[in-house]
């Protein structure tokens, strides 16, 4: 029976395309099937593969296990505390040291700093560093910045408030800090105080903006720390201040700095919000990343800190971290583009060595917290049948609109660009929220058993729909009753707002309406009614959690539909109605955040963006001590963002560690996702909960598909569906059961249709997909949410058998990096000392050493019995081989790997070979195989082969003496050689690369030593070496290359300048080495600047508190226990130490006076009370008089400014004379007299 839909297009002249999916299958004939199973091996390919696999063994290596390193504490100021949680480094960086620390810290922070652990020898670690770096000025002319990439819960404020006040403390006294929120003002604030830093934080430009008066700032707003967001950063100063006139915000802040002269603190916290900057092609930046470059450009003497939790992961949101010196001017690469391409070229292990390098020349820190206290378990949510009906008719009511759209164009001469954009956006956020309404039944039943469980909620979501949400309410005017689909509100808006139904002509006057048009439309709209789709996910789940009574909201949406008791009707109210009852001072999700820290409100749901910054930890210094439970309802498809975002609930200083629930349905790769944070919280420490263990081991990237293994996997995937050839290597029965192969790829041909990707026609003609579309992973992921259930399951596990053959292929040629590899053996000795390497071409003072090291990989007999002993498995003990290998039998040794039957998904067996040779094997054994090669043998006869093989293999290999390539070979024996280079190595990689690969023939390399890889190794003493293997016999004619190289880059910027001749060219210095990296001396402690930071405020309690007998006892019982300096600046600098202490006694000694002008508050304030305005003396215990009625005070006032102009004010301290002096300038004049 034909549709209404399908009686429209009847007798309709339309586009092709709406026939598209019937016609599918007519296109082609039957495909001819291709051979890509696996048929048994041969006892010959046995022999060869086992021969192949004992010379790829090389070196002993494995990818390192340990991910992650426990952080050392180490004493980086002395007296300095431990950091009070678990932290953890990442393996390459914690086997790498820092530059000596030379910077004097200890000046400028106060003693119980350091000593009480207001600030951990991590956290000092960072300020130190930063402090240090800020010393140096680049080759550009701009001073070098720091990049601090902890992770969430290390500390980052409290690391950025040290930098702020050991800056101040120097007479800096002007600082900026960004972030993304608002809120966090008060964090920024606490941060400080926790380090008894009391400088004054302004609220971004708008407190600026209140406080200008028609003569400029008041003196209290010239200097401080301004606290500003990035969205103020791109906005521009509203109408009426500064004279009616309108200028942006970033030259307000420019301007209150003082210049291009201002040398204090920038401060980018959550820097990879102002991604996006593209050098050279500004326009196509973001504003945020703009403005964020712009203002580091005019203030080029600013000590930049970039602060960012993502650390130097992705590479490409690093463009405007220009002081990083990286690249520019006098850097190793000459541009960012050409540093990007570099580095995205060479994958993920490149951006590994940049972390290091970066490391090891004191420009980066990069801890996270242990997730030791945390557990975690997955929650699959199998979608009931009437769910995956509602799913299947939303994606066939997508598919129809996009087919409707597209004959609408066609019909209505449609000229827009964005429309489609529009579409696909709209359709990813659809099947977003359809997503999660699915989940909400789980999710309300897994909160409430948590609670009866004794603990407390928190749930994360990435969005709020909010903007959805405000559309509808407008639709309505307002009058909104009941809840609100989210997903029925984005389809309908749409079609409403986008669909085109007006006919386009040369005449505007003319308007003509598109019947066929207007008729889809309406049907299509009269769809989405019809589709039982879920309520908005975060009304309802605070509706069945209790409402917002016991739920605390923190997102950034304005308004939601509520009900305060189950009796009445939802609806619309803003959040921030009731503001004004929580203070009205802190925002609404600061007052939220307290309600749940305080145990007033015990379920929390927070978003991405309102949340960040936020801690929801079990604090102990809280009242809710209730463990954590972490509801994560949506993923993100990176692990590493995911765990980031977790990172709210675990944190440092905890009572107990949270855990998490990651939530998925069984749609696509979502529950794929899931095994993949899992395994990142695995390998952070984690703990899984149950037996429900998602998965193990050190191969993190498994499911990060956006790599470019990833993104060749879908390109592969992409050919081969539109060639309606499988791909090779791809068995089908591993991929669908269902179909067969031709059935199979004309469902994928379809699928692709139905994303979007292509279309009939291109299809017909061979055309492939676009090169934009073929690579990007992110749009294939979001896309295959608007396929049927079966559909996006089938194209996804596609993709995923073209990724793993995507990876062996890359293995098997020798490209694929699996990241830092640890070279395991029984002995490692360092041969000599490090010799300096490439000294002429390393540039910044950045050095580069050839490690020679001595590895004996071999297993002795001993130590061989002692393994078998521990292994008394069935099938554990020595076996011997049944064909001879070089003429002789080879002896192993297998023992059953440890914790198997949970490694892996399909049920085998898997040994450890263990060769006398050799040692530990990197390559696992399946059982089939050992029993197929080999034959049991018992430990007795086994003795004498072993040992004699184990002493023949000292020096020589595998192959026998009849070897072809003498004795350089290498390949099986038991003691070599290895050569690393370590320290800066980036810059020389292409030139490292192309001499390997153009001498490896040459030299008789084997696969091993032919590819550059990162290795880590442990010698003897304990002591870590982390470098590229590199041939050594290499280096020289790798030094030749450099110098030919820079021999031509002399010659083409001598000809670029338009140099007379080449002999001149040769002998003049290389520009990029004019200008060379300067470090700066040390600015002094400003003994009246870091008093001032030290000195809290006044307050109304402190105020009015009666002062001491005696100045002299005051100042002996409110002496604090600051650090003993030799600057005697710094001595008279505090007011409670003893020679200040006396100087001031003698001045009061001298006036005689009554009443000190400097009177200390309370023993523990170590403050100074402001005097009166005049020469008064003032007295604090004096009591006020009484307030004058309005007529009199004018009157006063009027009389004393007469007096004043011609009245002559005498200083109490020096006694100098002034006349016509401000208050504020005699105070201050007094202030200085004190302190000097």
């Amino acid at each position: 029976m034909a549709t209404p839909y399908q009686n429209i297009m009847a007798g309709t002249s339309v586009h092709p395309i709406l026939q598209q999916i019937d016609q599918l299958n007519a296109l082609y004939q039957p495909a001819i099937p291709t051979q890509t199973g696996i048929g048994p091996s041969s006892p010959t390919a046995n022999k060869e593969n086992e021969e192949l696999k004992l010379q790829d063994e090389g070196v002993q290596e494995a990818v390192s296990s340990e991910v992650f390193s426990v952080y050392q504490h180490k004493e980086i100021v002395k007296g300095c505390c431990p950091h009070p949680g678990d932290i953890v480094e990442a393996g390459p960086l914690a086997a790498l040291s820092q530059p000596d620390p030379m910077y004097p810290l200890t000046e400028s922070l106060p003693e119980e700093v350091i000593k009480e652990g207001k600030l951990s020898s991590l956290q000092l670690e960072g300020v130190l560093y930063a402090c240090q770096q800020h010393m140096r000025i680049l080759p550009s002319g701009q001073r070098a910045g720091f990049f601090i990439g902890d992770a969430a819960g290390v500390g980052k404020g409290r690391q950025i408030a040290g930098i702020i006040l050991d800056n101040y403390a120097r007479g800096r006294t002007k600082h900026i800090w960004f972030t993304i929120s608002s809120d966090l003002i008060v964090d920024s604030r606490r941060d400080l105080t926790d380090i008894g830093c009391h400088v004054r934080v302004i609220d971004g430009c708008q407190e600026l903006d209140r406080e200008t008066r028609v003569l400029g700032l008041p003196a209290d707003f010239k200097e401080g720390v301004v606290f500003s967001t990035y969205a103020t950063l791109v906005s521009s100063v509203q109408r009426g201040v500064f004279n009616g006139s309108k200028q942006s915000r970033l030259q307000q802040l420019v301007n209150w700095c003082g210049g291009e002269e201002f040398d204090g603190c920038l401060v980018f916290d959550e820097c990879h919000k102002a991604k996006n900057f593209v050098p050279g092609k500004e326009q196509a930046s973001t504003k945020v990343a703009l403005a964020v470059t712009t203002i580091q450009r005019l203030l080029p003497k600013a000590r930049v800190l970039y602060c960012s939790a993502t650390g130097v992961t992705d590479v490409k949101n690093m463009a405007f971290m220009e002081r990083l010196g990286l690249w520019g001017v006098g850097a190793q690469f000459r541009s960012f583009e050409q540093f990007i391409e570099f580095v995205q070229k060479k994958g993920l292990g490149m951006a590994e060595m940049l972390a290091m390098e970066m490391k090891m020349s004191g420009m980066y820190v990069s801890r996270g917290l242990s997730y030791k206290q945390a557990e975690f378990s997955t929650v699959e949510i199998p979608l009931t049948e009437e769910q995956r009906k509602v799913y299947d008719t939303a994606a066939h009511v997508w598919n129809e609109l996009r087919k409707a759209l597209e004959s609408a164009i066609v019909r209505t001469n449609y000229s827009g660009s964005r429309i489609w954009s529009q579409f696909w956006s709209c359709h990813q956020r659809f099947f977003k929220h359809l997503c999660i309404g699915m989940k909400i039944p789980t999710i309300v039943k897994e909160a409430q058993t948590s609670l009866e469980n004794g603990c407390c909620v928190v749930i994360g979501l990435q969005s709020t729909g909010e903007a959805s949400f405000e559309s509808e309410f407008s639709k309505n005017k307002g009058k909104v009753t009941g809840f609100v689909s989210l997903c029925k509100e984005i389809f309908s808006r749409f079609i409403t707002q986008h669909f085109p139904i007006m006919i386009e002509s040369q005449n505007k006057e003319e308007v003509l309406v598109d019947e066929w048009s207007k008729q889809a439309r309406d049907l299509l709209l009269g769809f989405a009614e019809k589709i039982n789709l879920p309520n908005s996910p975060l009304d309802e789940i605070i509706d069945k959690l209790g409402g917002p009574h016991c739920v605390a909201e923190m997102t950034g949406r304005k308004g939601r539909i509520i009900r305060h008791s189950p009796e009445e009707t939802p609806r619309y109210e803003l959040r921030t109605a009731n503001a004004e009852s929580y203070g009205g001072i802190e925002s609404l999700n600061v007052q939220e955040r307290n309600l749940f820290m305080e145990g007033k409100k015990l379920v929390a749901i927070i978003s991405d963006a309102a949340s960040t910054g936020i801690s929801l930890h079990a604090d102990i210094r809280c009242p809710n001590q209730r463990r954590r439970v972490h509801l994560t309802v949506e993923l993100p498809w990176s692990a590493d963002k995911a765990v980031q975002q977790l990172g709210r609930s675990h944190r440092s200083n905890q009572s107990s560690g949270p855990l998490y629930k990651l939530l998925t349905t069984d749609l696509g790769g979502e529950r794929r996702f899931a095994a993949a944070v899992a395994r990142r919280l695995q390998s952070l420490g984690a703990l899984t909960k149950g037996d429900r263990r998602a998965a193990s081991g050190a191969d993190l990237t498994e499911f990060n598909f956006d790599t470019p293994y990833g993104r060749n996997a879908l390109r592969a995937m992409y050919q081969s569906v539109c060639t309606r050839k499988l791909l090779p290597g791809i068995n089908m029965k591993s991929v669908s059961e269902k179909y067969n192969e031709e059935d199979f790829l004309a469902v994928m041909q379809e699928s692709l249709i139905l994303m979007g990707l292509i279309d009939v026609e291109a299809l017909r003609v061979g055309i492939q997909i676009k090169d934009k579309d073929a690579g990007d992973v992110s749009r294939f992921l979001n896309r295959i949410l608007g396929l049927s259930v079966a559909k996006q399951n089938c194209i996804f596990k596609y993709f995923m058998e073209c990724m793993t053959v995507s990876i062996e292929n890359a293995k098997s040629e020798g490209r694929y990096n699996e990241g830092l590899l640890d070279i395991t053996a029984s002995s490692v000795e360092m041969v000599g000392k490090p010799k300096e390497v490439f000294t002429e071409f390393n540039k910044n003072h950045a050095v580069t050493t050839s490690v020679e090291l001595m590895v004996d990989r071999g297993m002795s007999w001993e130590m061989a019995t002692t393994r078998a002993d521990n292994f008394k498995g069935k099938y554990d003990g020595f076996y011997v081989s049944k064909r001879d290998m070089y003429g002789k039998k080879m002896y192993l040794l297998a023992t059953q790997k440890e914790g198997s039957s949970h490694l892996f998904t399909i049920a085998r067996q898997v040994e450890h070979c263990n060769l006398p040779n050799t040692g530990l094997s990197q390559f696992d054994e399946e059982k089939t195989d050992l029993m197929h090669r080999y034959s049991p043998v018992s430990a007795d006869k086994a003795e004498s082969p072993w040992k004699e093989q184990y002493e023949k293999s000292k020096n020589q290999c595998m192959h026998g003496r009849g070897c072809k390539h003498g004795a350089s070979c290498r390949v099986g024996s038991r003691c070599y050689t290895i050569h690393l280079l370590c320290g800066n190595i980036l810059s020389h990689m292409s030139t490292l690369e192309n001499a390997l690969s153009s001498n490896a023939h040459k030299l008789g390399l084997s696969k091993w030593e032919s590819t550059i890889r990162v290795v880590r190794v442990k010698l003897n003493n304990g002591e870590r070496v982390v470098g590229v293997r590199y041939p050594v016999a290499l280096i020289k004619f790798v030094e030749r290359m450099m110098k030919e190289k820079s021999d031509a880059e002399q010659l083409i910027l001598q000809a670029q300048n338009g140099a007379p001749g080449v002999g001149l060219t040769l002998s003049q210095p290389d520009q990029g080495q004019v200008r060379q990296l300067i470090v700066e001396e040390v600015t002094p402690v400003n003994p009246k600047s870091r008093s001032r930071a030290l000195r809290p405020p006044v307050t109304l309690r402190n105020f009015f508190k009666p002062a001491l007998s005696s100045t002299d006892q005051t100042c002996r019982e409110g002496a604090p226990a600051t650090e003993k300096s030799s600057d005697s600046a710094e001595r008279l600098s505090e007011p409670s130490r003893g020679d200040s202490e006396k100087s001031v006694l003698n001045e009061d000694s001298k006036l005689k006076e009554p009443n000190k002008p400097l009177i200390p508050v309370s023993d523990s304030s170590k403050i100074s009370r402001k005097r009166a305005l005049n020469d008064v003396d003032y007295s604090p215990v004096s009591k006020r008089k009484k307030q004058s009625n309005l007529a009199t005070m004018f009157a006063n006032v009027t009389k004393r400014k007469k007096e004043a102009s011609n009245k002559t004010q005498l200083c109490p301290i020096c006694k100098e004379e002034f006349k016509d002096i401000s208050n504020a300038d005699l105070n201050a004049h007094v202030d200085n007299c004190l302190i000097e």
